[in-house]
């Protein structure tokens, strides 16, 4: 097991964020440069699978939403209820 003295985590929260924004920008240029130097794919086509994966954000949101929107009415008390009960009832 290692041990950390508090004078070795430094890392304020700061400093996670603008670590995880650089780190977030270098995975965008590395899928950018992919693009860019395939001679296979025009800028035209890069376009396009990147207008894509906005949609794919878009629509997956919007499933999820619907869900999460059905979840929290279920909890709420909001329920179809089945009133084909016997007729004993």
């Amino acid at each position: 097991m290692i041990y950390y003295s508090s004078s070795e985590i430094t890392m304020t929260d700061q400093n996670w964020q603008a670590a995880y924004a650089a780190q977030r920008r270098d995975r965008m240029q590395d899928a950018i440069d992919d693009y860019l130097q395939d001679d296979k794919v025009t800028a035209y086509r890069a376009y396009e699978e990147m207008l894509c994966c906005v949609h794919d954000v878009i629509s997956h949101h919007k499933k999820n939403l619907k869900k999460a929107e059905d979840l929290r009415d279920l909890m709420l008390g909001y329920r179809n209820i089945d009133l084909n009960l016997p007729e004993r009832y």
